[in-house]
């Protein structure tokens, strides 16, 4: 179990398998998680592609091709 923070503590992150992804940071500093104090980095923006309903074929969601988080459509990134 490895443990992830942002550099102000207010995000952290449990994880086992593979490193968060630098799009998934946190709000508050505006840094990428870390295991050490000196790993910080600027946070990336979140890469967004629609997704499209498979019963309408229309846009239902907003996905970040790099962290696979669903957004909704009326998202907009600061």
């Amino acid at each position: 179990m490895q443990y992830w923070r942002c550099q102000c503590g207010k995000k952290e992150l449990f994880e086992s398998g593979m490193r968060p992804q630098d799009c998934q940071g946190c709000d508050e500093c505006g840094t990428t998680l870390s295991q050490s104090p000196g790993g910080h980095k600027p946070r990336e923006p979140h890469q967004l592609v629609l997704r499209y309903s498979t019963k309408t074929g229309k846009p239902e969601k907003q996905m970040c091709k790099v962290c696979h988080r669903m957004f909704p459509l009326d998202y907009k990134q600061e």
